[in-house]
């Protein structure tokens, strides 16, 4: 007899097949690309964080922004989320983060290299604008200056304001990661996610060693080579992590359901144990929003590893996931190398990054692997200048 959870888990599967891993975005096909880019805003002189809209005696990143979209021609808007937004005739959008990060995401491109010259053409312009109000931006993981209690929450929109206060009950790393992280996250499309999902989970370590630039916070060492990807360990384990990427859409259905929903109860039960009346599509999609795993299926996937990274890393981090899950041949050789993804290593890339053993030995190979699936894709998906940035971080 089917019962009541059973039921929701069959729906929830349904949900997930169609848009998470199926639909026409994830159609196998040309390969898309794109990448959402989180700036760090502090104030030039005293770098405490800098706020997001006008402070008596004070710049802000909300000027700075608007006079970019004056130049650029962007279209300011409020987001879903109840924030300014901006976007692009290009298709490209900019918002902000709760604590008063910077986003960028970029339009959908068809080689690595469009997506780093709007990257690198868009920070180079916020740069300026930034200076010219006594703003300084950077690109790394984690605030390197200030303490949590240095961080308000910027944002108050409802969605924040809940997210806040659960994170809040589990420990102080919830409050960390919504104010002061920040990421790279590289998005690639016109592959079959059910069949790169083993390998995107299992590369995951290796990206966040690789490309760990965040040892510092509040102005300490912390002992980590990425603090921002420690800082994820600790904020909510039921929303966040890798798979083992043996039956994706059911792993990843189980996922959601057993995740707190607290956008849609405030009490907080597993999105399976919601009251009928609560749930539809629509809760269960702004559910998912609320779903921080190391790799998200969108209909294409999501890498959320990287700590923000400046443009040489960029274009070497790009490069090496294109390589990777852009060629079918690079990914067998990958998943051979690496194996099924693994929670502890993923935490110890966190920690000590290539220090520890086996990211370290493993490392260039999987670098080698990459920049040969690259090869393969050819110089129009991943240009020789690119290529090169891939090159470099062997022996790093």
């Amino acid at each position: 007899m089917t019962t009541a959870r059973d039921a929701r888990t069959l729906w929830a599967e349904d949900y997930v097949r169609a848009h998470c891993f199926g639909g026409a975005s994830s159609a196998k096909g040309p390969l898309t690309f794109g990448a959402e880019l989180e700036l760090l805003a502090f104030d030039a002189h005293t770098f405490q964080i800098a706020p997001i809209a006008p402070r008596p005696g004070s710049g802000c990143s909300l000027e700075a922004v608007r006079d970019v979209a004056r130049q650029c021609a962007w279209r300011e808007t409020i987001s879903d989320k109840g924030v300014p937004k901006f976007v692009s005739v290009d298709g490209g959008s900019l918002t902000f983060e709760p604590g008063g990060q910077i986003e960028y995401a970029s339009a959908v491109h068809h080689s690595v290299d469009g997506v780093l010259v709007e990257l690198d053409r868009v920070e180079s312009a916020l740069r300026a604008s930034a200076e010219r109000v006594g703003i300084t931006l950077f690109t790394v993981g984690v605030d390197p200056f200030n303490a949590a209690e240095c961080a308000p929450l910027q944002l108050t929109a409802p969605r924040y304001r809940q997210m806040a206060e659960y994170f809040a009950a589990i420990g102080p790393d919830g409050a960390r990661m919504m104010r002061q992280t920040a990421s790279l996250q590289v998005n690639i499309g016109g592959i079959e996610p059910l069949e790169h999902w083993a390998v995107a989970n299992a590369i995951t370590p290796w990206l966040v060693a690789l490309f760990a630039n965040s040892p510092r916070y509040a102005g300490a060492n912390t002992g980590c080579a990425s603090f921002r990807a420690q800082t994820w360990r600790g904020v909510d384990p039921s929303r966040t992590g890798v798979f083992a990427g043996g039956d994706a859409i059911r792993e990843y259905t189980m996922f959601a359901l057993s995740a707190p929903a607290f956008l849609a109860d405030d009490a907080a039960p597993a999105f399976i144990d919601l009251d009928d009346d609560l749930v539809s599509h629509e809760s269960f999609s702004t559910h998912l929003t609320t779903l921080f795993p190391e790799v998200r299926p969108r209909g294409y996937l999501e890498l959320r590893s990287l700590d923000a990274v400046n443009q040489a890393q960029r274009r070497a981090g790009l490069a090496l996931i294109a390589g990777l899950l852009g060629d079918s041949i690079a990914a067998r050789d990958a998943f051979d190398l690496v194996g099924r993804a693994n929670e502890t290593l993923l935490c110890l890339a966190g920690t000590a990054g290539l220090r520890e053993p086996r990211l370290a030995s493993l490392a260039d190979d999987l670098v080698r692997i990459g920049a040969a699936g690259c090869e393969r894709l050819g110089s129009e998906i991943v240009s020789e200048s690119s290529l090169g940035s891939l090159h470099a971080l062997r022996h790093c």
